[in-house]
């Protein structure tokens, strides 16, 4: 009985760690990211499907507590792709910033699915995400 309890315990902790971190990029609606871009809001925007950057952004914001947006292009329409496309030059898989409501230039964006956390972490602080 003794050995079924510490494997019991050994699946807990670790199932209690694995849980402990969080997901920093999450979804916002196109509504949502227009009256945070109205409101002139600093955000951190991922696009596409790259586990590999996904990952990496993850690391970097919970090391910093910060949150990023995943908008799904997929789903919006025309009207709406060509308006985002008007506010934000971006790729996909990419990390993109918005500052004070707009982005400031394409150079800032990530494109580079291996791009290591301190060059990220570089980025972020050239653009006052992180202090």
């Amino acid at each position: 009985m003794n050995k079924f309890k510490h494997i019991l315990l050994v699946l807990v902790v670790t199932l209690l760690l694995v849980g402990c971190k969080s997901n920093n990029v999450n979804s916002i609606s196109y509504e949502k990211f227009k009256e945070k871009i109205d409101k002139k809001e600093s955000l951190i925007l991922f696009f596409g499907e790259s586990k590999t950057l996904e990952t990496t952004l993850n690391n970097v914001l919970n090391k910093y507590d910060l949150k990023a947006y995943k908008i799904k292009t997929s789903s919006l329409n025309e009207d709406e792709l060509n308006e985002l496309k008007g506010i934000i030059d971006y790729e996909e898989p990419s990390i993109c910033f918005i500052v004070d409501g707009i982005n400031p230039t394409k150079l800032t964006n990530i494109t580079d699915e291996y791009i290591e956390e301190a060059k990220l972490e570089t980025v972020l602080k050239n653009l006052n995400f992180i202090k």
